[in-house]
């Protein structure tokens, strides 16, 4: 199979049509055209199904087009490795991981870093939907969850508990709650249905301490976003469940009820199979896995 051919092939497919690809590989339309189409009669089969609107992929396309993207990932690994693999780490390394994790955790620690390593470029990408790091080309994943595909290595890291918090202010107001059933008698600041969390309940504020099959508590507000929860708890708006990590600095914050434990999750760091040894990908795992052991998740 001509090598050529298929990098036009995935290019076309990545991009949706020919004339997006055309920026990418710098060929004209006419010559892309003609190496699809002789790509398609060296394996005897129809890649992509054209239409008024554009090209959509064969089912045989949509197979060469998964087992290409696995060689693409393979060979950008591979050049990552002979570049990279130096005894100083150095070069671009790319992490992706959860806006409050990301913002409240690694971000107050990146200073620590670059000055241990002042060759290694860092980019950080903080989202609240797991990006995909065979397609969008991540170093490092720190994930809330195990991947599921079999080419990422994951290490776990951290558990992440969550336990109730308030304002100094606040407790001073309405006062602290002594047993669950008090709760109720709270303004209560809940997630609500925001992006999907790995948390099993994420909501459990609103029913610790209950009776079974009671009507769950009405939130006094909902957020869909766990740093808007942190900031209406510090500005005295009520109570909320938080994950520990981000309220390790709040001084002002109490924590109430500290024997009622949340459901937790499990961290990952996440990371390409063929990345195994790289100088830069090494000294990031050491390094994070200092600072959550000094931080004793």
């Amino acid at each position: 199979m001509d090598w050529d051919r298929l990098k036009t092939f995935y290019h076309v497919a990545t991009a949706g049509s020919i004339s997006k690809a055309m920026g990418t590989i710098n060929l004209s339309q006419s010559a892309i055209t003609r190496q699809i189409q002789s790509l398609e009669y060296s394996l005897k089969t129809k890649l992509f199904k054209r239409h008024t609107k554009g090209i959509t992929l064969t089912e045989q396309g949509s197979y060469l087009f998964e087992e290409t993207e696995k060689i693409f990932a393979d060979l950008n690994s591979i050049e990552k490795k002979i570049i990279e693999f130096k005894s100083v780490p150095t070069g671009n390394l790319s992490i992706n991981t959860t806006v409050g994790f990301g913002s409240m955790w690694l971000s107050p620690r990146i200073n620590e870093f670059i000055n241990e390593y002042p060759e290694i470029n860092l980019k950080l990408i903080y989202s609240e939907d797991e990006q995909d790091m065979l397609r969008q080309n991540y170093d490092i994943g720190i994930w809330m969850r195990r991947p599921k595909h079999l080419d990422l290595v994951s290490k776990h890291i951290a558990t992440i508990k969550y336990h109730i918090y308030g304002s100094g202010n606040y407790i001073n107001e309405m006062g602290m709650p002594i047993r669950r059933s008090e709760l109720s008698h709270h303004r209560l600041i809940t997630y609500g249905t925001g992006k999907p969390s790995p948390l099993s309940d994420t909501n459990w504020i609103l029913t610790t301490g209950l009776k079974k099959n009671s009507k769950p508590r009405n939130p006094h507000v909902t957020i869909n976003n766990l740093y808007g929860l942190l900031v209406a708890v510090e500005t005295g708006a009520g109570l909320a469940a938080l994950p520990d990590y981000m309220v390790q600095h709040k001084a002002h914050l109490v924590k109430v009820l500290p024997e009622i434990e949340g459901p937790s999750y499990d961290v990952h760091m996440v990371y390409h199979e063929n990345l195994k040894g790289s100088s830069k990908l090494i000294a990031f795992r050491d390094f994070l896995t200092s600072k959550i052991n000094q931080w004793r998740f």
